[in-house]
């Protein structure tokens, strides 16, 4: 599903600031697509109105393709906002649970997906019981199980290890290589906007249109590509390059 965003400005209620203004943004069809910028520069709130979950004041948001899965979207946010009374595998499996797969599937994709990102061990246990990480690990895992067109990732390894975070990496690829879908990701992390997406674009300090969208033809699977691959170093340049020219808008 394309992700098509056209002049779109949204300013907080009791606010005279606009924190979005005639924005636009193009995510292709099947691709990963990078958003970063500095605090403040309205990225969340991106994610939010594609996902529907504000109205821009003006503006739009189209998903252009044929409609082929039950949700349009699903959204991972930074705090994982797990239910605290339930198992940490049917929070993961959510969306199975309330969708309309036939209920014979559910055991298969929760015990799939909670597998996928590490949490089989803990699977029986409450979020209370878990690490923050783990639990953030459980909100992909219910992402990634939602069924959706469009999965939006807001800071969706902020509070894992960096270990862990490299492997949830490598997961989140396995997972979009076996199912493709398009993904919008809004990271600080220009590194890893780099290595997970196909497109990186860069939002400035201050609501206007974006400073540029840089591209990453590095081959995939990125986990068998070297760090210093010169691809990869060149978009990373070329990302901090709009990311400094944003900042002085």
């Amino acid at each position: 599903m394309r992700v098509v965003v056209r002049g779109v400005s949204y300013t907080y209620e009791n606010s005279t600031h606009p924190v979005l203004s005639d924005l636009d943004l193009d995510v292709a069809e099947g691709s990963v697509h990078a958003v970063v910028g500095p605090n403040g520069s309205g990225k969340t709130t991106l994610l939010r109105i594609i996902a529907g979950l504000a109205k821009p004041d003006a503006g739009r948001v189209d998903f252009i393709g044929a409609r082929r899965r039950e949700n349009m979207t699903a959204v991972v946010f930074q705090e994982p906002r797990l239910i605290p009374h339930w198992t940490v595998a049917r929070n993961v499996a959510i969306g199975p649970e309330f969708g309309s797969r036939p209920p014979a599937l559910y055991d298969r994709i929760r015990d799939f997906y909670t597998k996928q990102v590490g949490l089989m061990r803990v699977g029986n246990r409450k979020p209370h019981e878990l690490s923050l990480g783990q639990q953030t690990m459980a909100g992909l895992g219910r992402g990634l199980a939602h069924d959706s067109e469009v999965v939006l990732l807001d800071e969706p390894f902020a509070h894992i290890d960096a270990p862990q975070r490299m492997r949830m990496r490598l997961e989140f690829e396995t997972h979009w290589q076996l199912e493709p879908g398009t993904v919008v990701l809004v990271t600080h992390d220009v590194e890893e906007a780099v290595t997970m997406s196909d497109r990186v674009s860069v939002m400035r300090n201050g609501p206007g249109p974006l400073v540029g969208t840089v591209e990453v033809p590095v081959p995939r699977p990125r986990s068998e590509v070297p760090l210093h691959h010169p691809e990869r170093l060149r978009a990373i340049a070329a990302v901090w390059d709009l990311l400094e020219r944003g900042t002085h808008l």
